[in-house]
């Protein structure tokens, strides 16, 4: 296989989704990865989902993250890391770029490394399980008010999502199909629901998310900067 990404934002009729700014769908195995490389302007959350990824950066850091737990990297003004695989087989994972707002683009760069064990999984209904990747009781901690769930629907089963005031985003299938809305938008795998800030959205949304094979959705949301970034490759202003 050697190295594979699916590109889910930016495209061309997606350039971004404020304030998220990228999701990648990666897999990589050996001798293949992504070497030494800088960043600026923004943060990231990796998560992976198979296999383990090995990070290194410029400030020192050092960590292999296996599958379920979280890489997060603050780029602020300015970092160089590699993430290589980190096991013999295929190693894959979401990668996600969080905007920062320009009074914030020149803080120090940081990095912190969450194993599976300490994000919160938990039975919400029968045949939901839900992980909080960000948001909730999660340890991890971005800059930018958002949340990051990791929804497993069991077949013919239904999940509530709900979506704080204010807050815009998307969600996007990992695996199965089924869904979403009152509406029943058809969800399969690799699709790409984008949830767009309404005027009135005032207080907390709710809507169904209903499992029509086993279902496995990430849904991603947060507080939107308001500032256009301004992309320069791996830097962003």
């Amino acid at each position: 296989m050697g190295q594979e990404h699916a590109r889910v934002f930016p495209t061309r009729h997606t350039p971004y989704i404020d304030p998220f700014l990228l999701l990648d769908h990666f897999a990589v195995e050996k001798p293949y990865g992504f070497p030494d490389h800088p960043h600026r302007g923004f943060e990231i959350v990796t998560y992976v989902l198979q296999g383990a990824l090995a990070h290194a950066d410029s400030a020192g850091h050092e960590s292999v993250i296996p599958a379920g737990g979280v890489q997060h990297v603050v780029a602020g003004k300015g970092i160089v890391h590699s993430e290589m695989p980190g096991t013999d087989g295929i190693d894959s994972g979401l990668q996600l770029w969080i905007n920062l707002p320009r009074s914030e683009k020149a803080i120090d760069p940081g990095y912190e490394d969450i194993m599976p064990a300490a994000l919160p999984r938990e039975q919400i209904a029968p045949g939901v399980e839900r992980t909080w990747i960000v948001g909730g009781s999660s340890p991890v901690k971005t800059r930018r008010t958002m949340r990051f769930e990791d929804v497993v629907i069991a077949s013919d089963q239904t999940y509530t999502l709900q979506v704080p005031a204010y807050f815009q985003g998307f969600i996007y299938v990992l695996e199965g199909d089924g869904h979403f809305g009152e509406e029943e938008t058809p969800l399969n795998k690799g699709d790409l629901l984008i949830w767009a800030l309404a005027d009135e959205a005032e207080q907390m949304t709710d809507a169904p998310v209903r499992a029509r094979g086993n279902l496995r959705v990430v849904f991603v949301f947060g507080e939107p900067v308001g500032e256009r970034p301004i992309f320069h490759g791996p830097f962003v202003d």
